[in-house]
């Protein structure tokens, strides 16, 4: 599967929004500090392997792709601040808070999260008005908004607590993905399909992300979220390994095999992370849990 080739037409096409769109103003710095080098890129990927999939990828899937990085960035953004998560380093460089300053980080934000929605208009499609309503209601102040209110919030009690808070914060912004790749694509599947698939994912995502945190210091408020340094880890394996075995089984019925290769590969990644923090990770974790990881696969 093309996903090397996938990866390096959406950076090109995110460079092209950013110089199209940006002022010819020195405060576009700030923002292309932030997007360049894109990430991972992997919703952005999500989208282009489900519509693989489901038939084929359009200029519509290549704008919607993009405007998920965008959005996802701002979020990055603004969960850095000091008010909020307080990280001086985002992907090996320094936070755009520490790079620049607050307020300009504050203002990079603001202006990628406007420009995420604005690109939108790019497209040619009957579909927009009900991706727009989709995208304001998953990123807005009862999905992603919500995870983020109930974080800072410390709303995280209970392991049930932790995974509302990963359903919002993480797994949103996945389902986003695959609801808005699913209406691009004339809508194949069903929004249940494309809700459990994005809810089993994207809580896998953070659960997974949250293990390859202890390979490294945590701050504080990190130390105060991670469920592996506070709950039961039999139970969080289990939700893990249920998650897998639904992704498994809806990727196989529904015969989405680019997207199933796709997710394979990530996890490949995480348990490589993983196994080579292993030392430091078992400090905290059972090794018999962490070992079991390494059996993921969809």
């Amino acid at each position: 599967m093309p996903f090397e080739n996938w990866r390096q037409e959406i950076n090109t096409y995110l460079i092209q929004t950013l110089e199209d769109k940006l002022p010819s103003h020195e405060f576009n710095e700030v923002i292309r500090y932030s997007v360049l080098p894109a990430g991972k890129l992997f919703r952005p990927l999500l989208v282009y392997s489900l519509a693989k999939d489901l038939g084929e990828i359009n200029f519509n899937h290549k704008i919607f792709a993009t405007s998920l990085e965008l959005h996802h960035t701002y979020t990055l953004i603004h969960d850095d601040l000091p008010a909020m998560d307080d990280d001086d380093e985002r992907r090996g460089r320094p936070s755009c808070h520490v790079k620049y300053n607050e307020w300009k980080a504050i203002l990079a934000g603001d202006g990628l999260l406007n420009l995420s929605y604005g690109i939108l208009g790019d497209m040619n499609s009957t579909q927009l008005p009900d991706l727009i309503r989709l995208y304001a209601e998953y990123m807005g102040p009862k999905g992603l908004i919500l995870g983020q209110v109930k974080d800072l919030g410390h709303e995280n009690k209970s392991l049930k607590d932790i995974i509302q808070i990963h359903e919002l914060k993480t797994a949103r912004l996945i389902q986003l993905a695959f609801l808005g790749c699913n209406l691009l694509s004339q809508s194949p599947l069903s929004t249940t399909i494309c809700q459990q698939l994005g809810y089993a994912l994207g809580v896998n995502f953070q659960l997974l992300d949250d293990l390859c945190e202890l390979t490294e210091p945590l701050n504080t408020h990190e130390k105060e979220i991670n469920p592996f340094l506070h709950f039961d880890q039999n139970e969080l394996f289990s939700i893990i390994q249920k998650n897998t075995d639904l992704m498994r089984t809806v990727m196989k019925q529904h015969q989405l095999n680019c997207l199933k290769e796709y997710t394979n590969t990530y996890l490949q990644k995480m348990n490589k992370i993983i196994s080579d923090g292993h030392q430091t990770i078992i400090k905290s974790v059972d090794k018999k849990y962490l070992t079991s990881i390494n059996d993921l696969k969809i």
